[in-house]
């Protein structure tokens, strides 16, 4: 059988596990499927492996820490599957593009591999440590959230002793790719929350461009605030970003959160500028494990 890397365009091939794209979890090669939603696994794995293989992919490639839900639960029962695979180089331009095809059991050229679908598993980000705002409990790990200050989704800490939830510092890496950004609200939604004019947070709830932070705010969120503070947080550069990156983003929310806490904006700024500061400082070193 040809080697991955002699493989023509449409060949079938042989993995061995060495391959650039496989990651050795216990012994096992594994890689992504799609945009994460699988993960394939070279030969038929036992349950207690697949168990394996999943939490290690994610916490030492994707930075994720698997938890307990009822899609782990199912994992084995409902999201496993063992296959015999032909894979195939890509006839694509990309030299490293490769797929595969199922076949059967007594296929002389069929590879034994096993499928596991990891798309539903709940799980939380491993990060920089950080301390809780509200009780100063450390926090290594965050989870995707909606939260006060920014409009849309971002990396939250929860804190296991008093259940405070506050924004996490982006960990910046050396990447070769490029940072994307993203416009500050879409069709004239809330700059703090994910409220929109169709799907307002309550009856009555209306959105207008606020003069003060010169972002659309709807007044739930606008009430959230006295208007001295609402100029405090513009003082700081509450809501200026023109475009959002994920520091801009948790900024926001930081400013925003503390002041429900009832942190002065200034405050609020410095301690931010001190979080990230010690993050950058421990932030670990691209390739290394998490």
């Amino acid at each position: 059988m040809t080697a991955y890397s002699d493989a023509q365009p449409g060949q079938t091939f042989t993995f061995t596990g060495r391959e650039d794209v496989f990651e050795t979890q216990y012994g096992i090669p594994v890689t992504s499927l799609g945009e994460g939603e699988s993960l394939l696994a070279l030969g038929h794995l036992t349950d207690r492996r697949v168990l394996a293989v999943t939490a290690a992919y994610h916490r030492r490639v994707w930075g994720h820490r698997v938890l307990p839900s009822r899609e782990l639960d199912d994992l084995i029962h409902f999201g496993t599957r063992d296959l015999w695979m032909l894979p195939v180089r890509s006839a694509s331009a990309d030299s490293y593009g490769w797929e595969y095809k199922e076949t059967d059991a007594d296929d002389s050229r069929a590879q034994p591999a096993t499928v596991i679908d990891v798309e539903w598993l709940a799980h939380e980000d491993a990060a920089v440590q950080s301390e809780c705002p509200a009780c100063g409990k450390a926090s290594r790990s965050t989870r995707s959230d909606t939260g006060p200050g920014r409009a849309g989704w971002a990396s939250y800490h929860r804190c296991r002793a008093c259940e405070h939830q506050w924004p996490a510092v982006p960990a910046y890496q050396v990447s070769l790719e490029r940072r994307c950004s993203w416009p500050t609200s879409w069709d004239f939604s809330c700059f703090a929350c994910s409220c929109l004019p169709d799907l307002p947070r309550t009856a009555g709830c209306t959105i207008d461009t606020d003069p003060v932070i010169g972002q659309p705010l709807c007044s739930c969120c606008r009430a959230e605030h006295s208007p001295t503070v609402w100029q405090q947080l513009a003082d700081v550069a509450y809501g200026t970003a023109i475009r959002t990156d994920a520091h801009d983003d948790s900024r926001d929310r930081w400013l925003y959160s503390e002041a429900l806490r009832g942190i002065t904006p200034a405050q609020a700024a410095r301690d931010w500028t001190l979080r990230v500061t010690t993050a950058r400082r421990t932030t670990p070193a691209l390739g290394s494990a998490v």
